[in-house]
Formats: C-alpha cells, structure tokens, sequence
C-alpha cells in the first residue's frame, strides 16, 4: 500500500491501530511496533503525494501570494522553500531494507525533484488534491504521536529580495531555517500547496480547525439528511 501511495487507506489503518492500542487487551510490544511502521509509511506517503502536484518552478510566479503581518505572524516577504532529502526518509533501522528499496526506486524520480525550491501553489488541475492533502495532512497532524521521522525535509523562509536567479544558497544570510516537527511541516506545505501564500504554524492550525468543524458539520447534515431519506437505514 505504501508503495502505490495509497494516502486514504494508510490513514484508515493507522486509526484502527490507535483505536486498538486504546485497548489494555492489545496494548504490547507488538502493537507498537506495528503502530510505528504504519504511522511511517503514513509520513512517507503524505510527503511523496504532496511532492507529486508541487510546482518546479524554483522563482517567484504568481502563484504567491503574500500576507501582511497581521494576518501570518510573519514578516509579509517570506516565502517557503524545501529541501528534501530523500535518504534520510529510508533510514528506519526496525523496517525491511528490501521493503525499502523498492520504495525508494518507485518514488525516487518525484521525491529527488524537491530540491530547494520555492512552494507555489499548486495548478488548478491539482488544486482539489491539495485541499484534501491539506485536511489529510492535518489529520496526521493531530495523530501522528508515534511517527519516528525526524529528519529528511529541510525548511526555510527566504525574503523574496534574495530570489533572483534560479538556484541560491540557504546559507545566505536573510535565510531562516524553520525548526518544526515533521508533522508541522507537511501541514505547512500542504498549506502553500492549497492557498499560495506563507504564514505561520499557527494560523495554518487554526485555519485547519475550523475548516474541520465545517467538515463536520456537513458529514453531520449529511447523515441526517440520510436517515430521513431512508428511514429503515436509521432505525438499524
């Protein structure tokens, strides 16, 4: 499943062996172990499908947007650029290095594009799987406390003076390396992805929280509308 990026059903399993996990009966060495491959691969798939819409472009387009102060918390000329180092995504000593491998060969012609490049937003053609791997990403986000990904995406915030050619150095001064979980940064990218514009953790957060409350509540009008639709489907 990892393999095919099967983002949906990586999710649905890694619910399941939380709910387990809950359980006194199920709660061992062996569920955690389980818990841990799958909450990796759930990483590993989020960070692979958000690099399959990402836009190579690597300067400015209008694609960015940028906000004032008041609205991101940060400074209105930042944008978001990554790094990723896919190496460092196979690193998992307690995983098969054969399992692995073949993973790696799969994916390794989208994941090596990453390469310190400006997040722009994604093309219309992708832009409704950027909204869902927003929401996946901060699914992930609020459940993700066994993930053992500690490195491989590196961030940075780069004032647009300083993109002027196509390629640059993080260690320009001006540069400033973001220092967030792994969780924290996918939902970021996710956010750029989706909306085109930078801002800080924790406006990307609370935008995620309401968003999701309306998402509920159109599940919860749904069901209802459901239920009166087909009175003997509520009943049992």
């Amino acid at each position: 499943m990892e393999k095919n990026g099967k983002l949906e059903t990586l999710e649905a399993i890694n619910e399941k062996i939380r709910k387990r996990s809950k359980n006194p009966k199920f709660s061992d060495s062996n569920s955690a172990e389980v818990g841990r491959h799958a909450s990796v691969a759930w990483c590993r798939s989020l960070i692979y499908n958000l690099a399959q819409i990402t836009p190579l472009s690597c300067g400015l387009s209008n694609g960015i947007q940028v906000l004032n102060l008041t609205d991101s918390g940060m400074d209105n000329s930042q944008l978001l650029c990554i790094d990723l180092q896919p190496n460092e995504l196979w690193s998992a000593a307690f995983q098969d290095p054969t399992h692995l491998e073949k993973i790696e060969t799969r994916w390794s012609s989208i994941l090596a594009k990453i390469k310190n490049i400006i997040i722009n937003k994604a093309s219309d053609e992708n832009l409704e799987t950027a909204n869902t791997l927003l929401r996946a990403c901060y699914n992930f986000y609020r459940e993700s406390s066994s993930v053992v990904l500690t490195s491989g995406l590196n961030f940075y915030l780069i004032p647009s003076q300083l993109i002027t050619h196509i390629s640059f150095n993080p260690s320009t001064a001006g540069i400033d390396t973001l220092d967030l979980s792994i969780p924290r940064k996918l939902l970021l990218w996710a956010y750029v992805l989706s909306h085109g514009r930078c801002a800080s953790i924790s406006v990307v957060v609370k935008h995620c929280e309401e968003i999701s409350k309306v998402w509920c509540e159109v599940l919860y009008l749904a069901a209802i509308s459901f239920s009166k639709t087909n009175p003997l489907v509520a009943y049992l």
